[in-house]
């Protein structure tokens, strides 16, 4: 029999679950550790396990000869895009990144690709805002999102930063954005265009006053944020950030501050090994693995209680092979050290502690639905992505409508620190107990059941003894549940709907109503009665019927 105190602390614990940012999608560049096929192949790998979005990121450059001429893309740059439009998982929304920008974040970007690859001369003294440059840039834009199918666009990456730099020339980036935003806007309609800012320079008052027009003419606000590099920002007069937590927490809480527009983390890492950049003075960034790992947390929380679109975490491995390859310690390599070694995986492919907080979030992260191709739009090139299908209740079965554990965006949002995979033919929730807190895993039902169902069954075995809460909540806010004590063989648990008990706390009329429920939840208090050690629940079949 469970005591009504018990029954308000579900209702607690359903209130603090932060269930609304559980669309969030994580995910990485297939940035390689090696100039091999071997890295190449590997990290790929690596992207489709631990990934619910695709990032692709160019910043080299820009064909400015063959866009002003109308002429094809250079022969290897349309080879790159093929292969990686090729190697982009089928079905993961993509987002893709594109500046007219250089690498300086000031000026225009060098001409990419043919046989010509300088600047052409109508271009070297061009502002910005140039008739030719919009021209050519907005061709460039259109035949990426032709070709890739995005389903989030970046039209510049961290070009916020002209705004801290070189504000006198901000109006001109400006007029380019806003002419070539809404251009693709009216020919793809459904894709969401913004741009990035370094996150740290947009603190300062007056740049975040200057970009105001472009963040609110834009589709999401989208930050590039590197919370281990404020010393770096520090030499180009951006803000310092705070100490430890505080490096991330006070930025990110003033991003929401700033702005009502959706939120997005376009690229962001952590430094796990401290690096000296002789060139700049000798100048120190201190690397600490405790810190990226409780930044993964935080961040993963973050994304949920402000609802973040998506996160991409800039590389997964860390580059330690190629770094040497181009140079080592040579001056101008030097750079390079900022990134090295932000992977969750080491230079030998060794996981990090990060990993775990890092695959906890995506199992709670569903993939959304990217932007079908605009009926106007070209016809694909070779490698093109298909649209996804967004995630919903499957379709009823001779043994009912089943919740489902085939798939990772079928999983539930965990506790922070607790995780669920797929294993042994359904789910496997995983979580240490913790003194005074309650384990709990939660769920969007994501469908509508048919208004004659009766019960819910599902198989479930525990490794270790222990009641588990089973609760169904509704779109009224109202929860029942029921207790179950799973065995460590697997058995079938079945409960009639009409038994659950209403918790009083968030009771209404008292009724459950099949087609009214929205949420499912796990919970096992026995964390707040003294247990301790680790627990492992296997879940499958749960279906209503």
């Amino acid at each position: 029999m469970v005591s009504w105190p018990g029954l308000r602390l579900v209702a607690l614990l359903l209130a603090v679950a932060p269930a609304v940012g559980a669309n969030t999608l994580f995910g990485f560049t297939p940035f390689p550790y090696d100039a091999t096929a071997e890295a190449v192949s590997q990290v790929a790998q690596l992207l489709r396990d631990n990934a619910s979005i695709h990032a692709l990121h160019y910043d080299d450059g820009v064909p400015w000869n063959e866009l002003l001429e109308n002429k094809p893309l250079p022969e290897k740059l349309q080879r790159e895009w093929n292969d990686a439009a090729r190697a982009a998982p089928p079905g993961r929304p993509l987002y893709l990144a594109l500046t007219p920008l250089a690498k300086d974040r000031k000026s225009l970007a060098p001409s990419l690709g043919g046989k010509d690859s300088g600047l052409p001369w109508s271009l070297k003294l061009a502002s910005l805002d140039d008739r030719k440059v919009m021209a050519a840039y907005l061709e460039y834009v259109r035949r990426a999102v032709q070709h890739f199918r995005p389903a989030y666009l970046n039209i510049g990456i961290e070009a916020g930063e002209l705004a801290s730099r070189d504000p006198g020339r901000w109006p001109k980036y400006e007029r380019l954005y806003l002419h070539v935003a809404e251009a693709i806007r009216r020919e793809f309609p459904q894709l969401k265009v913004g741009m990035s800012f370094g996150l740290q320079s947009m603190r300062k008052p007056d740049v975040a006053n200057r970009v105001r027009r472009v963040v609110d003419a834009s589709d999401y606000a989208c930050v590039s944020f590197y919370p281990h590099a404020s010393p770096f920002g520090e030499r180009f007069g951006e803000p310092a950030l705070g100490a430890g937590e505080l490096a991330w927490r006070e930025p990110l809480e003033w991003l929401r501050a700033y702005t009502t527009k959706p939120l997005a983390v376009c690229e962001t890492g952590y430094l796990t090994r401290t690096a000296t950049l002789q060139s700049f003075d000798k100048l120190t960034l201190r690397g600490d693995t405790e810190l990226q790992t409780r930044y993964v947390r935080e961040l993963a929380r973050f994304a949920r209680r402000d609802n973040y679109l998506f996160v991409v975490w800039f590389l997964a491995v860390d580059y330690d092979r190629l770094y040497e390859r181009l140079g080592g310690d040579k001056p101008d390599n030097e750079v390079n050290l900022l990134w090295r070694n932000i992977g969750l995986w080491d230079g030998e492919m060794r996981p990090k502690p990060a990993l775990r907080e890092w695959q906890a979030a995506l199992a709670v992260s569903t993939t959304a639905q990217p932007a079908p191709a605009p009926a106007q739009a070209q016809a694909a090139a070779p490698g093109t992505r298909s649209p996804a299908t967004p995630a919903t209740l499957p379709a009823a079965k001779p043994g009912g409508f089943e919740v489902g554990f085939n798939q990772a965006r079928q999983l539930f949002q965990t506790a922070p620190g607790t995780r669920m995979g797929l294993d042994d033919g359904g789910a496997v929730w995983s979580y240490e107990y913790r003194r005074s807190e309650w384990a709990w895993a939660l769920r969007e039902l994501g469908g509508t059941l048919p208004a004659n169902t009766t019960h819910l069954t599902l198989r479930m075995r525990s490794d270790r003894q222990g009641a588990l809460f089973v609760q169904v909540e509704d779109n009224s806010g109202q929860t029942f549940f029921a207790m179950v004590e799973p065995d460590r063989e697997w058995t079938e648990v079945k409960l009639e709907l009409a038994s659950l008990k209403p918790d009083p706390a968030k009771r209404k009329d008292g009724v459950l109503r099949p087609d009214r429920i929205t949420k499912l939840l796990l919970a096992d208090p026995s964390g707040r009665d003294g247990a301790k050690g680790q627990r492992n629940v296997w879940i499958a079949d749960w279906r209503f019927k």
